[in-house]
């Protein structure tokens, strides 16, 4: 008996709870997904890569852990409203004999029926949905999507049954406690309930109002300023400020909003808006706290997705670009052996019988660093967030410089003209123009450069925008001094650069790949103790290609499962609401108001309810972006396709609400 009281409790919340079942089944296919990745051809390929294999590894189970949580408490959630919902009809089993214990039983087989229905439908959308992944992820990765087939996920089909096992456990667990805390006088009179107004005082509303705005208000000029990079402190203030501000303006919005339309008689008293403007007042009321919360997610969505895609296209931007060269290397010098045989890279490929090839054009040049510090050049022209920025990006030590002939060396690499030096001259090289205005600035208004007490000579005015090395590494600039620069020099790095030729560019790669694996495995340590680390082309796309796949498959990760816990919630919301004022519904059709004009009504409050979060979450998200625009290449196609995302799930659960909203109260003829 209890198996079909449950059956046909799940068969009838199919219909009316439709929500219910789509979230469950989201969430499935979201889990299993990003939880598939390391089935896919593409990732094994990476994987070859231990680092990049690790670090998914890392990023997606401590991910799936944090996602399960957020699922977790989003089912929780979903299923109390529907056990409020359900108060009354609980309570006519228990007056018609049935024992607490027996109703749990049922809400444990319906748990069950639930969970099996939305597992195996999540697993069949996921396996789908997956194979799309599969394509932006070998599009990411830049590799050819033609050699691809489908992929089914064993681990990941294990894993999402494990999680949600646990998940729908606790649900079962959370009913029982429910169930066993509720008084049937409770139950049977829980549609009679109201909800209590929290800011009745027209004036205190509209002071609180004022308040939260001037909280945002300064939150968004702080972060505007400073961006990320303020100091730790400062940014957690402005945080949480925002935050602060946030709720404060969830919570004196609904007076607030009230007060301000009782004051245009001629809308307020038009149609039914005041039964729409009672209604919303008393959902937004209520649900200040999860408003807030709904919003500062659906702000990390927006953020979250838009960088994912914007990331994407800066990685394809910056891999369209051509290198300087096919491969560079660097030996990192030991301070006690200063140029000795020991600090020559040269001398450690001799030992290792790694020679080059004719087709393998190549130079070899030192790196020193000089008697003066970066603090002493630059700080009259640098401004505190430059300070902030360098500080953070490990810019801030000795000048490094190169002797010109080992700079001429590697300008004819480049197939580019040499350069001449005077013995009281020097040259400014840099590719970190467009980050430290500094630099820019002070060979803009110096004519000199002080090296140990001696005056020498800027050849150049501005900065020539170059790497000395395939990659920019973490060099702020070089200074390019004479042969015969009698300061006290440094050697930092024993270092070569090579070009392959075309027509073995393929040979070259694969040969120089296989010497820097080799050198990060320590290989050759018992021939030659040397700190040796070099990278090629393929090498440093592959770096860049696989950071970006992980920070977009964490963003898109969190950035759905945020956007579709923050739509059902509010989905569910607005389907207990409808659920409680059902007897409003029948009053105003009692006396006389049409059905037209009662789905007006529905669908003006399930718009403006859909809308307050996600309007202010817009205003944070531009705030927000804007302030770390400088990180990103901003571009339209990252607005597009995020926006996109955002309306199809967003308007999607709009939607269906409003459909199941309008059935509800249908449902009451």
């Amino acid at each position: 008996m209890f198996s079909k009281i449950a059956f046909n409790n799940v068969k009838r919340s199919f219909k009316d709870y439709s929500i219910y079942f789509l979230t469950l089944t989201l969430g499935v296919c979201i889990f299993y997904s990003f939880n598939s990745l390391d089935s896919q051809q593409a990732i094994q390929e990476m994987n070859q890569n231990s680092v990049f294999r690790e670090s998914l590894e890392l990023l997606m189970s401590g991910t799936s852990v944090f996602v399960s949580v957020v699922l977790g408490g989003l089912i929780v959630y979903a299923n109390n409203f529907l056990i409020k919902k359900r108060k009354r009809e609980l309570g006519l089993y228990m007056t018609l004999g049935m024992s607490k214990g027996k109703i749990s039983r049922i809400l444990i087989v319906e748990t069950l029926l639930i969970g099996v229905v939305s597992l195996v439908a999540g697993i069949g959308l996921g396996v789908i949905v997956s194979q799309g992944l599969s394509v932006l992820t070998a599009n990411i990765l830049s590799m050819d999507i033609k050699k691809y087939t489908f992929v089914f996920s064993l681990g990941a089909m294990i894993k999402s049954i494990v999680y949600f096992g646990i998940i729908y456990l606790l649900v079962m667990i959370f009913n029982q406690y429910t169930i066993s805390k509720y008084k049937l006088i409770d139950m049977l009179n829980a549609s009679k309930r109201n909800e209590e107004v929290k800011l009745k005082n027209s004036v205190v509303s509209v002071l609180t109002f004022i308040l939260s705005l001037a909280f945002l208000v300064f939150a968004y000029s702080r972060i505007l300023k400073t961006g990320l990079n303020a100091a730790s402190m400062e940014l957690i203030i402005t945080v949480l400020a925002g935050v602060f501000g946030t709720l404060l303006f969830f919570f004196s919005l609904s007076s607030f909003f009230i007060h301000i339309v009782q004051k245009n008689k001629r809308y307020y008293l038009k149609d039914i808006n005041i039964f729409v403007l009672r209604q919303i007042n008393n959902k937004v009321n209520t649900n200040f706290l999860s408003m807030t919360i709904i919003c500062l997610m659906l702000f990390l969505t927006i953020s979250l997705i838009f960088t994912a895609f914007d990331l994407k296209g800066t990685i394809d931007k910056n891999s369209a670009k051509t290198f300087p060269f096919d491969a560079s290397a660097f030996l990192v010098a030991d301070q006690d052996e200063g140029e000795s045989e020991v600090n020559n890279i040269k001398n450690y490929l001799n030992d290792i019988d790694f020679t080059f090839e004719p087709n393998e054009k190549h130079a070899f040049f030192n790196e020193y660093l000089l008697d003066l510090s970066i603090e002493d050049l630059l700080s009259k022209y640098l401004s505190e967030q430059e300070q902030i920025a360098i500080q953070e990006n490990y810019l801030y030590g000795p000048v490094s410089a190169i002797k010109i002939s080992d700079y001429n060396a590697i300008l004819d690499l480049k197939g580019q003209e040499h350069f001449d030096l005077k013995d009281d001259e020097v040259l400014v090289v840099s590719s970190y123009g467009e980050i430290i205005q500094a630099l820019p600035e002070y060979m803009k208004n110096e004519e000199n450069i002080i090296i140990e007490n001696k005056a020498y000579t800027l050849k150049n005015d501005v900065a020539i925008d170059e790497n000395i090395r395939i990659n920019k590494g973490s060099k702020f600039f070089y200074l390019i001094i004479p042969d015969n620069f009698k300061g006290n020099l440094q050697l930092e790095f024993s270092s070569f650069n090579v070009v392959y030729e075309e027509r073995s560019f393929e040979k070259s790669e694969e040969k120089f790949s296989n010497l820097f694996y080799e050198l990060e495995e320590n290989k050759y340590r018992n021939i030659r103790p040397g700190l040796v680390i070099g990278s090629t082309i393929d090498q440093i796309k592959e770096r860049e290609n696989g950071s970006a796949a992980l920070f977009i498959f964490l963003g898109l990760f969190l950035g759905l499962v945020f956007i579709v816990s923050s739509a059902a919630v509010m989905a569910l919301q607005q389907l207990s609401d409808a659920s409680d004022s059902l007897g409003r519904y029948i009053a105003l059709k009692k006396i006389g108001v049409t059905d037209k004009m009662i789905n007006g009504a529905i669908l003006k409050q399930c718009l403006i309810y859909f809308l307050l979060p996600l309007g202010l979450a817009v205003i944070h998200s531009i705030i927000g972006i804007k302030a770390v625009s400088g990180m990103f290449h901003f571009n339209y196609e990252s607005i597009l396709v995020s926006s996109v995302i955002l309306v199809i799930i967003y308007g999607g659960y709009f939607y269906a609400t409003y459909i199941g909203v309008k059935n509800i109260v249908k449902g009451s003829n």
